[in-house]
């Protein structure tokens, strides 16, 4: 499995033979990334935010759209890769309109947990289906997504080995959202990997023994 961070919430998963695109952005008006303009065999959508998180217009078609608060109970399969979805909120008051939704991808023996645009911490029934998730793609800039002090606890309870920071503050996005320090800090004891590239190769053989921050660079 190949992850590719473009920048803010979007990410490439090359997996089992396929190109799964999450949350594209809208370029240039999220501030100053490039367009996700790559090929794609699945785009998924965590919730409907044109300029953040759903835009489909820069993708090079023809792609299939899986818009994850959509989803069935058990989610649904693609070409051996199952995609499921959990609904949380935006924001810690949970209100029907901030309604967005977790992702998790199982493939290559891996699952992987995309927090989206969680906004709260999670009950326990909430983090049952996500617990033992090897890779976690996780919000790190702190409000409107997941407040800092309730990351850790969060983390601890998935019990990933792998965590890899998205939506965060950086010079191409225009967001008030904290630099990707901030998360770091909260993490203390935590190994930090940065290596100076926006994608990393993962396999179960590969993951390391205890839970690794890895910091990619923006491909966008």
């Amino acid at each position: 499995m190949r992850i590719t961070w473009y920048g803010h919430a979007a990410f490439l998963i090359e997996t089992g033979g396929v190109r799964i695109i999450l949350d594209p952005y809208r370029s240039p008006d999220c501030g100053g990334y490039e367009p996700v303009n790559d090929r794609a065999d699945l785009v998924i959508v965590s919730h409907e935010n044109d300029r953040y998180h759903s835009h489909l217009g820069q993708i090079v078609p023809p792609f299939e759209t899986i818009r994850a608060l959509e989803l069935p109970p058990g989610g649904r399969a693609f070409r051996g890769i199952v995609i499921e979805a959990l609904h949380v909120f935006e924001t810690p008051e949970r209100l029907p309109e901030d309604e967005v939704a977790i992702v998790q991808i199982r493939s290559e023996d891996l699952r992987v947990v995309f927090l989206g645009d969680l906004g709260h911490p999670l009950r326990d029934d909430e983090i049952e289906p996500l617990r033992g998730a090897e890779i976690v793609l996780a919000a790190a800039g702190g409000p409107p997504t997941i407040d800092f002090p309730d990351i850790p606890p969060l983390l601890r309870a998935i019990a990933p080995r792998l965590v890899i920071p998205m939506h965060y503050k950086t010079p191409k996005i225009d967001l008030k959202i904290q630099p990707v320090e901030r998360f770091l800090e909260t993490f203390a004891a935590v190994p930090v990997e940065r290596p100076g590239k926006s994608a990393i190769e993962v396999s179960r053989a590969t993951l390391p023994e205890t839970m690794t921050i890895v910091q990619l660079e923006h491909a966008r």
